[in-house]
């Protein structure tokens, strides 16, 4: 692992625990055993380190919004797909979650932060495209929020975690329920177990 690297992935782990705005890049130069010059020798300011602690995430969602189909209706038959990506997307990257989820109000501001308000705005168009109606749009703010929540913050927070596997389904499952409750007869169930 390279240094730049390990800055990173300390820098991810501080936001994550302590917050942005409660971070310090000579705190995170601590965390590695490093110097407050080494650091922004890799990253010319904080908010650069935490552009490139968020960035795996945010080019994961990325991804996925770039392999939808360009038809609506082709849209609805992948909405299945969507979610299953959405979950491992969060499941993988739960610190960059943690932070996305609990500081975006303080960071609204940032770019990396408003690039991760844009790309969850885009999943959730997505999936209302079948019912765009208040009912559809408060199942699916709760649906991702709680999805969101529950991986950035809730399993931080716990010392018994559940089986990742079955947290894993059971997340695809209820997204999926409220959502898209049609899509839940859609859905093939290898998708959910792969």
């Amino acid at each position: 692992m390279t240094t730049r690297d390990t800055l990173v992935r300390a820098a991810l782990e501080r936001f994550a625990r302590y917050g942005y705005l409660g971070s310090s890049i000579q705190q995170i130069a601590a965390d590695v055993g490093a110097s407050k010059s080494s650091v922004l020798y890799h990253f010319d300011s904080k908010e650069a380190l935490l552009e490139a602690a968020m960035a795996p995430a945010l080019d994961a969602l990325s991804g996925i919004i770039e392999s939808l189909p360009e038809r609506r209706d082709d849209k609805v038959a992948a909405a299945p797909a969507l979610v299953t990506g959405f979950v491992d997307t969060l499941l993988q990257h739960s610190a960059a979650v943690s932070i996305f989820i609990s500081q975006r109000g303080a960071l609204q501001d940032v770019p990396v932060i408003q690039r991760g308000n844009e790309l969850v705005d885009t999943i959730a168009s997505t999936l209302v495209a079948e019912a765009p109606s208040t009912r559809a749009l408060t199942r699916l703010s709760i649906g991702l929020a709680g999805v969101a929540f529950i991986l950035g913050e809730a399993l931080r927070e716990t010392h018994q975690r559940p089986d990742p596997a079955e947290l894993r389904e059971v997340l695809i499952e209820t997204l999926l329920e409220l959502c898209l409750p049609a899509a839940c007869t859609r859905a093939p169930q290898a998708e959910m177990h792969t």
